[in-house]
């Protein structure tokens, strides 16, 4: 019994040390670029259109409710897709960073570029409005 205490011990300090994924920050300009919408502002109707780019864009990764449990997320490894819906998540992230993320994507992850020009191929508002959304429906 000693052994297999010993041992659980061990799995669980090896896991503590190792280092968690940390996502770059992204570069100044685009920390200090501020959406031009605000979630609390924007109509029903917006929110509704926004979040039709989300579920046609982010769902299949982050999931439905932002939990990061869409259908492929059991496919992809570390990291897993984010959680957005996670207490303080959306509130301690600045809208230039989701921005650049969503944009350019997340190095070393499997979240790839949005923005003009990749295949997924979202505008600069329509990639502002999924942030407005997502700000609306995951900011617990």
């Amino acid at each position: 019994m000693k052994i297999l205490s010993t041992l659980a011990v061990m799995g669980l300090l090896t896991f503590l040390a190792v280092p968690a994924m940390a996502i770059p920050t992204a570069p100044a300009e685009f920390l200090e670029m501020e959406n031009p919408y605000d979630p609390e502002d924007v109509e029903r109707k917006f929110l509704k259109k926004a979040g039709k780019i989300y579920k046609r864009k982010c769902k299949k990764c982050h999931g439905a409710d932002g939990d990061g449990q869409g259908s492929a997320a059991a496919d992809i490894q570390d990291p897993k897709p984010t959680a957005f819906n996670v207490s303080g998540y959306m509130e301690d992230k600045q809208d230039g960073q989701l921005f650049w993320i969503i944009r350019d994507g997340s190095p070393d992850t499997e979240m790839n570029n949005f923005g003009p020009g990749s295949d997924v191929n979202l505008s600069e508002d329509e990639i502002w409005r999924v942030i407005t959304f997502m700000r609306s429906a995951f900011t617990k």
